[in-house]
């Protein structure tokens, strides 16, 4: 290599890593502009609060308990008897994961229990016990359908109650 060669192949070397040293930086910028988007962007995410999910799990609940009796003439004895709904959230579990309870009265009102976050009877806010009933059956002794109304909706404390608590 002759002196001017060699000067040209450092100014190379010099160029291609100014040039590295620009893609690194724009990557990094890109990594800081990206991660704040995201950020900015969970803010205005909703969450949906625990009582309107168990709510929503009781309402998936009671379908799935009067598609059993359309099915085989008859209660289940658990919701795990219970077949899931294709294509919906079936959770036969309540917002903190804990199984729904299910009880038939001798009248065929059928109820769904959560204790709420606390798992104990009673309590305010997140602690609410969660409790639905609807009739399994018609005035005409027919099975109710699937989308019959509640007879004591879960969600309807939660509509009384003031936001501050």
């Amino acid at each position: 290599m002759r002196g001017q060669d060699f000067l040209l192949y450092t100014d190379g070397i010099i160029i291609v890593r100014m040039i590295e040293m620009k893609v690194r930086k724009q990557i990094w910028i890109a990594l800081i502009v990206t991660s704040g988007v995201v950020v900015v962007a969970m803010l205005f995410v909703d969450v949906i609060p625990p009582p309107s999910r168990t709510a929503g799990a009781m309402h998936m609940c009671k379908r799935r308990v009067l598609r059993y009796t359309a099915e085989h003439g008859k209660l289940p004895s658990s919701l795990q008897e219970t077949q899931p709904i294709e294509g919906y959230n079936s959770s036969i579990k309540d917002a903190w994961g804990v199984l729904l309870d299910y009880s038939v009265d001798t009248n065929g009102v059928v109820r769904f229990v959560s204790l709420g976050k606390d798992r104990k009877p009673g309590g305010t806010g997140k602690n609410m016990d969660i409790i639905g009933t609807f009739p399994s059956r018609q005035p005409d002794g027919s099975w109710s359908k699937e989308f019959v109304e509640w007879s004591q909706d879960p969600l309807e404390p939660f509509r009384k109650e003031k936001p501050n608590q």
